[in-house]
């Protein structure tokens, strides 16, 4: 039992453990996707500035140098005349503002979300650029989203936070001061498939062992139980057993009540042990235990006293004659001839029953059984099947001498 909850406790604690390294490895993910997505912002915004610089009074240089750096950006160029545009996203690029300012040398991020747009301005020249900023998927365990973004972080740039389901992380880009990249995910946290299962099995494994140590510490703590209270051969109350309930009925038992205690000790069993032997004597026991039980009332208390003698306690039973009687008919009922496995003849069984009543022949439980027990022997001994037991001598009188 405490192995099982031992192994079940370390599984849990491994798990838990592994759940935090996977967490941790997310957020380092989450981390280097900010860091790259910021640099590569970065790198966008370096080129248009040297391409705007660099391409004198020609728009399209400055187009055609961004554009075979990097293929998947859009840009447009303007001089005097109208724009020079290219790119997938060229037409989303305003152009109505671009115009060059003298002796401009900045970029600025001007847009946000999943693409950037960035101006630079050469002597000659103003140069915009679309750019794309992809989703980021490194060795992560789940899909990361990476985007720009013009506010600031509340948490602070490059601290992990979590709100609305959504965890993310920032970075800021250092040539754009007012620019930053996020970096985050809605994706709920899990271990890798294989792993969860493996830790699913094993801790199913752990808890079935744990049921099953805990089935057995139960069967063996009823079974303790039972032999502390149940006579193991006749399966009826044992004598300790016996004697805790029967003194909750008499002290529960209102005084006007009478309550009738019967003692059955079998005759002549001594007889069938050594004649048939001891199994056959077992097999005797158990037979009169069944009888006894079936023959009473279901408030009635029956149990094996010791050796050969049965003890019944029966409430409401309100005169001796009521007693005797009832003694007579549990007695007639057990008694008879029976076949038993390994006696060659049917057995005759016989009883002598004591009956004695509380509280007219004691007032304690001990006492009642005395006064049964007593009763009991005398019917053995004069012969007949039940006897009543002697009332009780009245306490003598206590003389008291006047002195004058």
């Amino acid at each position: 039992m405490v192995f099982s909850l031992m192994l079940v406790v370390a599984i849990a604690v491994g798990y838990i453990g592994r759940r935090s390294e996977v967490a941790e490895v997310r957020d380092q993910e989450l981390t280097r996707a900010a860091a790259v997505g910021a640099a590569r912002v970065d790198a966008f915004v370096e080129a248009t500035r040297i391409a705007a610089i660099s391409a004198g009074d020609d728009p399209a240089a400055a187009v055609r140098a961004v554009r075979r750096t990097y293929p998947a950006v859009s840009a447009c160029a303007r001089a005097d005349d109208e724009p020079v545009c290219d790119g997938p996203l060229a037409a989303q690029i305003p152009t109505a503002d671009l115009a060059v300012a003298a002796d401009s040398d900045r970029a600025d991020v001007l847009g946000r979300s999943d693409t950037v747009l960035i101006e630079a301005r050469g002597e000659d020249v103003a140069l915009r650029i679309l750019a794309p900023v992809d989703q980021w998927s490194g060795s992560m365990l789940t899909e990361v989203t990476v985007e720009a973004t013009t506010n600031e972080p509340v948490s602070g740039v490059g601290s992990i936070e979590e709100s609305g389901g959504k965890r993310q992380t920032s970075a800021q880009v250092l040539s754009a001061p007012h620019t930053f990249v996020l970096a985050w995910t809605t994706e709920p946290l899990s271990l890798p498939q294989g792993e969860e299962f493996f830790y699913a099995l094993v801790a199913g494994l752990a808890l079935l062992l744990l049921a099953l140590a805990g089935t057995t510490l139960f069967l063996e703590q009823r079974s303790l139980e039972e032999r502390a209270t149940f006579d193991a051969l006749t399966k009826l109350p044992n004598r300790g057993e016996f004697e805790r309930r029967a003194a909750d009925v008499l002290s529960s038992t209102a005084e006007d009540t009478t309550v009738c205690l019967l003692l059955f000790d079998l005759n002549d069993f001594k007889q069938v042990n050594d004649t048939y032997g001891h199994q056959v004597g077992d097999e005797l026991l158990v037979t009169v235990a069944n009888r006894l039980a079936q023959s009473v009332r279901d408030r009635d208390l029956v149990a094996r006293w010791g050796g050969d003698e049965f003890v019944i306690l029966m409430p409401a039973i309100g005169s001796e004659e009521m007693g005797v009687r009832r003694a007579r008919q549990i007695a007639e009922h057990v008694a008879g001839r029976t076949r038993l496995d390994g006696a060659d003849d049917a057995i005759r069984i016989r009883t002598s029953v004591g009956v004695a009543l509380w509280p007219a022949h004691a007032t304690t439980l001990d006492g009642l059984l005395d006064a049964a027990d007593e009763a009991m022997y005398r019917a053995k001994r004069d012969g007949t099947v039940a006897a009543v037991a002697k009332a009780p001598r009245p306490a003598p009188a206590i003389e008291r001498t006047l002195v004058v």
